[in-house]
């Protein structure tokens, strides 16, 4: 009798330890829906597309305070910033949904990210061709040369994406891709611009004079194509490894400003303008840990 209690006492506590086993392998399986909110590091590569720029000066030449000539040069030029890299903090809003009787899931989420990148081109030269005539009459004189930026600077750092999903689901995980409208602010620099001119064979000299700076920002609307997969270490508790690629839209600036430049008792007075556009690729992995509500 003592042996058939002892018996009894050994199954009913396997049978125990199997039902908590079995609850607790249960417990960290994926649960069927849930909004949830992570935070996690970014790995980005930052990629300028199709860049270009114009520049031209307009001037008038004076001798004391008679006009003694007029001249005009401008040329196009298309830049080509290397890509820069960064390491960065992003965050994450989001839902998914398991549908009835199915492995597939929809969902979607809200993506930040703070890629504070800079791309940097050193030393652009925008190749100038035009003419200066003489009041007083006389030839038509052709020449050439370059407006000289020092650095050429983009740099984009607020990115924000809303990715609608689909997925498919496993027993504590889900892989999911999925495609929606982003938004990047961009701020680009024009750095030390001058404008130089090759006349009656003196090369590089300079028109326009003191370098002047310009810059421009704005938010370009783009698009965000996303693939990436999810392991659940609770129900209450993932981790997200996703990877998105988002291109921009174009942006196209416009630059103008005055200067007066005095020379071998010449004063040159004109207007400097022109204008710069491109756009932006933007490559990024993501780890992110994520808590479900």
């Amino acid at each position: 009798m003592q042996n058939v209690f002892r018996a009894l006492a050994i199954a009913g506590a396997t049978a125990g330890f199997g039902a908590s086993l079995a609850q607790a392998q249960s417990a960290v399986g994926m649960p069927a829906n849930g909004f949830y909110a992570g935070a996690g590091v970014s790995a980005n590569l930052m990629v300028p597309t199709n860049q270009s720029m114009y520049s031209q000066g307009i001037s008038n030449i004076f001798q004391g305070t008679t006009l003694a000539a007029t001249g005009a040069a401008g040329g196009p030029s298309n830049p080509r910033p290397p890509n820069a890299a960064t390491i960065s903090p992003s965050a994450q809003l989001g839902y998914f949904q398991k549908l009835d009787n199915s492995r597939w899931l929809l969902g979607g989420k809200f993506t930040y990210n703070y890629i504070n990148a800079t791309a940097t081109d050193h030393f652009v030269a925008v190749p100038q061709s035009g003419s200066f005539a003489l009041v007083g009459g006389g030839p038509i004189t052709a020449f050439t040369g370059n407006v000289v930026i020092q650095s050429y600077q983009i740099t984009a750092d607020h990115q924000f994406a809303f990715v609608p999903q689909v997925g498919y689901t496993f027993d504590r995980s889900f892989v999911y891709f999925g495609a929606g409208p982003s938004l990047t602010h961009t701020e680009v620099k024009l750095n030390n611009v001058v404008g130089f001119a090759n006349i009656n064979g003196a090369a590089g000299t300079s028109i326009t004079g003191a370098p002047t700076s310009y810059s421009s920002s704005q938010w370009l609307i783009g698009a965000t194509f996303a693939a990436g997969a999810t392991y659940f270490l609770t129900p209450s508790w993932f981790i997200d490894f996703g990877y998105s690629f988002t291109l921009t839209d174009l942006w196209n600036s416009t630059y103008a400003s005055p200067f007066t430049n005095t020379a071998s008792g010449f004063n040159t007075v004109g207007v400097l303008s022109g204008n710069y556009g491109g756009g932006l690729n933007t490559h990024t992995l993501t780890v992110s840990i994520n808590r479900r509500f």
